[in-house]
């Protein structure tokens, strides 16, 4: 007599032909807040580089290029962090990424592609008082690093600006109008290409502003990139104490 047939063996499934559901994503409510956390510590870590630039500018010459070396290594490396974990968020949710909650009001009015505007970091170059030291060539390179930002910028507004028209293309609305909120379903190739796009373009951007920071810091001597990053960082923080502190009530005069 044959052996008897082994029976195939069926995947199982919940009762009612259901398959189980996936374990929910994390709000993207909690990606912010991580960002909001981090960016709390971050100006608190840049309030003690800026007391230790201002400390070591404050030295004898002979002992301030020692000193001031690895504090503008540090303090390049920072504002890079910042930018690093951005895109670290930017991974995980776009839109809370575009939407920089984590900033103060007064903050956000300097805003240019999501972030501060790269050739605004050549004011602080005089403004720290390295511009007067400056040689010839110096001043030439520090021009043409000046002029070839100006014009990455207008190739960031263009891209910015054709992201807002892919935006509002027909396919794209069309998709929005049938996505129901918070459905869990996946997102329309449409909505999905435009942000990628918009991931891409924010990288962009990131990339322009820590790249100019670089590029300057790389033409100053120890001494001017110190008095450079430590204006750069003033101005930062004076913006966001005025900021934290600004009342609704509050009127200018």
């Amino acid at each position: 007599m044959p052996p008897p047939q082994e029976e195939q063996q069926q995947p199982h499934r919940p009762q009612g032909g259901r398959r189980p559901r996936p374990p929910p994503a994390p709000p993207p409510m909690a990606y912010s807040d991580d960002m909001v956390a981090f960016y709390d510590a971050w100006v608190g870590r840049e309030e003690q580089i800026v007391a230790d630039l201002t400390a070591a500018l404050a030295l004898p010459p002979r002992r301030q290029r020692d000193a001031l070396a690895p504090l503008v290594d540090a303090a390049v490396d920072h504002v890079a962090a910042y930018y690093e974990h951005k895109a670290r968020l930017a991974d995980r949710d776009v839109v809370a990424a575009l939407d920089p909650r984590w900033l103060n009001p007064l903050e956000r009015t300097f805003l240019w592609a999501w972030g501060w505007k790269p050739a605004l970091v050549f004011r602080f170059v005089e403004a720290g008082g390295g511009g007067g030291g400056m040689g010839p060539a110096q001043r030439r390179a520090l021009e043409d690093l000046r002029a070839a930002t100006a014009a990455a910028e207008r190739g960031v507004d263009r891209e910015v600006a054709a992201a807002q028209e892919s935006l509002a293309g027909p396919r794209v609305l069309a998709a929005l109008r049938r996505q129901a909120p918070r459905d869990g379903g996946e997102a329309d190739d449409a909505v999905a290409e435009v942000g990628r796009s918009l991931r891409v373009l924010l990288g962009a951007a990131d990339a322009l502003r820590e790249r100019t920071l670089r590029g300057v810091v790389g033409l100053l001597a120890p001494d001017q990139a110190g008095a450079f990053l430590a204006a750069m960082l003033r101005f930062h923080l004076g913006v966001r104490r005025a900021g934290r502190d600004w009342s609704p009530g509050h009127r200018g005069v």
